[in-house]
């Protein structure tokens, strides 16, 4: 059913509210599911568009004293949130008229909704996705792309695919709100994943290993369907070499690849790094960090959030209140600089709000890729999983590869555990001059902490 955005603020601004907003979503998709045999078995094309619609009340204009004189309370605002799929009014009315009942046990401190602004020219969307989708030609599109990986995959020996899933979306979002913002995008994503495998030997002596390998990106040219099967079965073939690590070792532990990534921005929550430095933090006193003072004696580490880079999956234009999302310097030369805040938390600080996060950005260093690594030196490449502790730093995970370096020489290695403090380990930290973007992260390819960190064999 097709939902209007003028319809839907027509009939919001008729319910005489204290306030309103509301966040429109279109979302086109098609995915596929493949069996081992490389067949396809479901293609599924969907489309969903839904209004997720917040209702705003105010309280606390005035309250009656003890002694019967009128008394000023501290403004507080309730909210409560509703989702409708058709812009039905009466559909709409109802909706709010229950969710203003909410609003009175969802009281907290009052602030502004934000009002109209200026938004970067951001490129978020892939022209040809948006092409293929508008012209009916996506499910074409997303099988094309099937058939180039696996097509790769066919020209690596030993090397099998035992299922695969593949998506590709594009979406639409429109915010307004009571104040008169006004703010509309438009992205597009390809997700991949995959599960190579390998074996060796024959009879009781045979050995198989299984990865999962996946991939999101904005743009179709960024994937490279024969460099993502090409690496990702070498990185099975290593784990099926791979030995035990057997020793513990603090330091002279290098991240790269997939591994770096996560370390800097989780795919389940953000980095500590980035969590002190937010406002919500800071107003419910979790925050380690305070404006002007060094975070680290480390000179060489700057970090942003930046959700400007072009064509990559943690970019915005705005976040979901409708503010301008905008590059954040919040660590420079060590010193903490400046607080990554929504609009809500950016009032109650007294500071600017900063919109979305970004992909967590990190200035490169001056030494050569090379300089990080010498005998005895751990590369760490992919985590099975990397969950740190946002308030603490602390964090513990399995590796899932790493190679260690001796005479020159690279040694796949499993059965270890990664484990320190992020804070810890900031004053020994050496960054390369070389410098990668991938999803939700841009910095120095490789990085290498001498302090803090230990990896342990089990």
């Amino acid at each position: 059913m097709t939902l209007h955005l003028k319809k839907i603020t027509a009939t919001l601004k008729k319910l005489k509210l204290d306030g309103w907003s509301l966040i429109l979503q279109e979302r086109e998709s098609v995915a596929l599911h493949l069996t081992k045999g490389q067949e396809v078995e479901t293609v599924i094309a969907a489309a969903r568009t839904q209004a997720d619609i917040t209702i705003y009340k105010r309280f606390g204009k005035h309250a009656r004293g003890s002694e019967g004189r009128q008394e000023r309370e501290r403004p507080q605002l309730g909210d409560a949130r509703f989702t409708v799929f058709d812009d039905d009014e009466a559909t709409i009315r109802a909706k709010a008229k229950d969710a203003l009942l909410i609003c009175a046990s969802a009281k907290k401190p009052g602030y502004p909704l934000p009002k109209k602004q200026k938004y970067t020219s951001v490129q978020l969307a892939d022209p040809a996705i948006v092409a293929a989708f508008k012209g009916g030609t996506a499910e074409r599109l997303l099988l094309q792309t099937w058939s180039a990986i696996a097509a790769a995959q066919r020209k690596e020996r030993g090397i099998g695919l035992d299922a695969a899933e593949l998506d590709l979306s594009v979406l639409r979002l429109n915010v307004a709100n009571s104040a008169g913002l006004r703010a509309k995008s438009e992205s597009t994503a390809l997700f991949v994943e995959c599960f190579f495998s390998v074996a060796a030997g024959a009879g009781k002596a045979r050995r198989e290993q299984e990865i999962h390998a996946a991939a999101t990106v904005s743009r179709l040219a960024d994937l490279g369907p024969a460099r993502f099967v090409r690496e990702n079965a070498q990185r099975a073939r290593d784990a099926l070499a791979a030995e035990r690590f057997n020793r513990v070792q603090d330091g002279r532990i290098v991240l790269s690849g997939d591994a770096l990534r996560d370390f800097w921005s989780p795919h389940l929550d953000v980095s500590p790094a980035v969590f002190h430095a937010s406002a919500v933090a800071k107003y419910r006193k979790l925050s380690r960090y305070a404006l002007g003072k060094r975070i680290t004696r480390n000179e060489c580490f700057t970090l942003l959030s930046n959700p400007a880079l072009p064509f990559n999956p943690a970019s915005s234009r705005f976040d979901l209140d409708g503010v301008a999302s905008q590059a954040v310097p919040i660590i420079q030369e060590g010193v903490f600089r400046r607080h990554v805040a929504s609009q809500r938390y950016a009032h109650y600080l007294g500071v600017e709000a900063t919109g979305a996060l970004g992909s967590v950005e990190i200035l490169p260093g001056a030494e050569e890729t090379e300089a990080l690594f010498g005998d005895g030196t751990v590369e760490i490449v992919a985590f099975s999983s990397f969950v740190p502790n946002t308030v603490s730093g602390d964090f513990s995970a399995e590796v899932r590869l790493a190679y260690v370096r001796k005479d020159g020489t690279k040694t796949p290695i499993r059965a270890a555990m990664f484990s320190g403090n992020l804070f810890k380990m900031l004053d020994a930290m050496r960054l390369s001059k070389e410098r990668t973007v991938t999803e939700r992260y841009a910095g120095p390819s490789h990085i290498r902490f001498d302090e803090g960190a230990t990896l342990a064999g089990f």
